[in-house]
């Protein structure tokens, strides 16, 4: 059991420092004599884990995508957003209280919503993820991969919320996966692309407010159940 544990963990430092390697300097760069390095370890050893960088690459992007997705599963959990069934709760997730509520106020709920992707998700880290792997996207299998465990999930998992909300009346009829798409673009539309250019990488609490009253504003006026002016 003790030796089980100690592979896990070496394996897991090699996929930490390959994250840092491949964000400084990319994979074509990137070299297993560095990684292995930043270990303190040998490449044979590294060699026993991954037998490739490219075998190396793809766990860690991955591992990446489930935990993007599995931070938005978190965060949906807790909300009680309408997640599909399935998926393990955890102690944090059935104590914290709701923000996708389908029966309250959909301009508050997706206020408080947006403010808290914004938080979470436009961050140092998180956008040096997504430089990498668009980096590595033109093998298609690592692009795919990443979308579909990762931002995918997102959409999906808020488009259970928007079914409800619409159903209720709450919002106008339109394809769910439609409105999450356009909620989750307007959020992003004034701050993503200088997050990726690496000009803008974290916002302070007053500029994700005004971001997310103004994407609240257009959103509301596409789909609010009433006239919206």
């Amino acid at each position: 059991m003790m030796a089980r544990v100690k592979t896990e963990v070496r394996r897991e430092a090699f996929l930490a420092a390959a994250g840092q390697v491949f964000q400084e300097v990319g994979f074509d760069q990137a070299s297993m004599d560095e990684i292995a390095a930043r270990v303190g370890s040998s490449k044979a050893t590294l060699y026993r884990y991954f037998d490739s960088k490219e075998t190396l690459f793809l766990e860690l992007v991955r591992q990446l995508a489930n935990e993007q997705g599995g931070q938005m599963m978190a965060l949906l959990h807790r909300s009680g957003g309408g997640v599909p069934s399935g998926n393990q709760q955890s102690v944090e997730a059935v104590d914290t209280r709701a923000l996708l509520d389908p029966s309250a106020d959909v301009a508050t709920v997706l206020t408080k919503f947006g403010q808290h992707v914004l938080k979470n998700f436009h961050t140092p880290q998180a956008l040096g993820t997504v430089r990498m792997v668009i980096a590595a996207s033109v093998n298609p299998e690592i692009g795919r991969m990443f979308y579909e465990q990762g931002p995918a999930h997102a959409v999906k998992y808020l488009e259970q919320y928007f079914v409800r909300v619409i159903e209720a009346g709450r919002l106008r009829k339109a394809d769910p996966h439609v409105a999450a798409c356009h909620f989750y673009g307007l959020l992003e539309s004034e701050v993503h692309q200088a997050g990726l250019f690496n000009v803008m990488t974290q916002l302070d609490d007053e500029r994700i407010a005004v971001t997310v009253a103004r994407a609240m504003d257009v959103f509301l006026r596409a789909y609010g159940s009433d006239p919206y002016t």
